[in-house]
């Protein structure tokens, strides 16, 4: 039985460590690859070593540790997935917020694909509202996510004039922040200062975008998710766990 449980476990891990592998060859590197990679290496260390770390001692504490914030991580997941798949918006907002995610060369990445498909989705129900793509060029891009959004949406026919480029972006915080200075300033005349707001995400994001959109000023905003890769749920349930934790304490 012991050794089944060994061999389960340092599968367990490898998968975790190839998983990050993959995705930070085929993506943007960014701290939740790092964390599952590591996560990954530690698990199947665990397994190897399986015997020695179930022995009474500091590193059984370790082990403990270890399973608690495990489980941490997972309950995070289940509430973020379940808050972030139930979609509130009502296809009469004024202006749609798609949040920006990594673009390779000029090309969405897959995450952001997926947020551009619903804002697609969105606009076939409601095509008078503005589609305003937000985002900037990070540091292993060659355009700005905005940009790349833009040209991905009027390639399938969603019209220019309905779209808006935020390009300076380089948080969820600055979406939102310089998001709400457009709508307030340039886009003011257009909405007679008062306005319904929807943003579009990934699932696991939008809990925090929510509460952040509310911080930044945002009244009763409402959402749409977009669905990940099951690949990808290590990396970014881990990173977005932190990235709770940070909003709850410091924010």
């Amino acid at each position: 039985m012991l050794r089944v449980i060994r061999i389960t476990v340092v599968l367990l891990g490898a998968l975790l460590l190839i998983d990050g592998l993959v995705v930070t060859v085929t993506g943007n590197l960014n701290l939740g690859v790092i964390l599952t990679t590591l996560a990954g290496a530690v698990v199947a260390c665990y397994g190897i070593f399986f015997e020695r770390v179930n022995r009474p001692g500091p590193l059984r504490w370790l082990r403990n540790a270890g399973f608690a914030g495990v489980i941490f991580v997972v309950g995070m997941a289940i509430f973020l997935g379940s808050y972030g798949s139930a979609d509130t918006v009502t296809y009469d907002e004024d202006v749609v917020i798609v949040l920006g995610a990594g673009v390779h060369g000029d090309v969405p990445s897959r995450h952001l694909a997926e947020r551009l498909e619903k804002a697609i989705e969105y606009h076939e129900k409601n095509p008078d509202a503005l589609i305003l793509v937000s985002g900037g060029k990070g540091t292993q891009e060659r355009v700005t996510e905005a940009y790349a959004m833009s040209k991905y949406l009027t390639l399938r026919g969603v019209p220019e004039d309905k779209i808006v480029m935020e390009e300076a972006a380089a948080s969820t915080f600055e979406n939102f922040k310089f998001s709400l200075d457009l709508i307030d300033g340039d886009y003011a005349a257009r909405f007679g200062g008062e306005y319904k707001a929807a943003f579009i995400t990934n699932d696991f994001h939008i809990y925090r975008a929510e509460k952040i959109a509310e911080i930044v000023g945002f009244k009763n905003i409402t959402h749409m998710h977009a669905n990940i890769d099951f690949y990808t749920y290590p990396q970014n349930y881990i990173r977005e766990t932190l990235a709770v934790l940070k909003l709850w304490i410091l924010d």
